[in-house]
């Protein structure tokens, strides 16, 4: 796919060309992604296999649509999807900026004038609570607004901050 996009847009400079090629593939892997999860929403809604193999979408090749039904049924995706369920349960605090990647949160944070970003208390404020409908914060937001209320006598560092709020497991801090 890379090569038909290359043919049809002419780059002139070597180092945009690598950063578009990342974009490309990075899209199409994304998309690629999407596409395998809204099949496997229509393979879940039926029980066996007969009926999941009549209900493919026109523009899924049955060889295609074979193959699909075949690796999600497999034990091995079980497994894996299984033990991905599980582990998504046990989240208490859920990544709440939608597409936006932590970095981007982040960066979204620096002061235009200074450069410096906000605190990682607050950046972690914002990719964890969510407004609704009236543009108020919930439980987690009121939460965190009575703590910064209450007068703190010793300030914690950033590392601090994630271990308290993370635990003190490996990988984290």
């Amino acid at each position: 796919m890379w090569y038909r996009v290359k043919d049809k847009f002419e780059v002139r400079n070597e180092l945009l060309e690598h950063k578009l090629q990342g974009f490309v593939v990075s899209t199409m892997q994304l998309l690629f992604r999407a596409g395998k999860a809204r099949l496997h929403v229509i393979y879940s809604r039926y029980s066996n296999d007969k009926d999941i193999l009549s209900y493919r979408l026109e523009d899924v090749e049955l060889d295609d649509w074979k193959h699909l039904v075949e690796h999600f049924g497999s034990d091995k995706f079980k497994v894996v999807s299984e033990r991905n369920k599980r582990n998504r349960e046990k989240q208490i605090a859920k990544h709440c900026c939608g597409s936006r990647s932590f970095a981007e949160v982040e960066e979204s944070t620096r002061n235009p004038l200074t450069g410096e970003k906000d605190t990682p208390d607050k950046i972690w404020e914002i990719q964890h609570t969510r407004k609704n409908v009236n543009g108020e914060r919930g439980q987690l937001q009121q939460l965190v607004v009575e703590q910064q209320s209450e007068e703190i006598e010793l300030r914690m560092t950033g590392d601090e901050i994630l271990s308290s709020v993370l635990g003190e497991r490996s990988g984290y801090v």
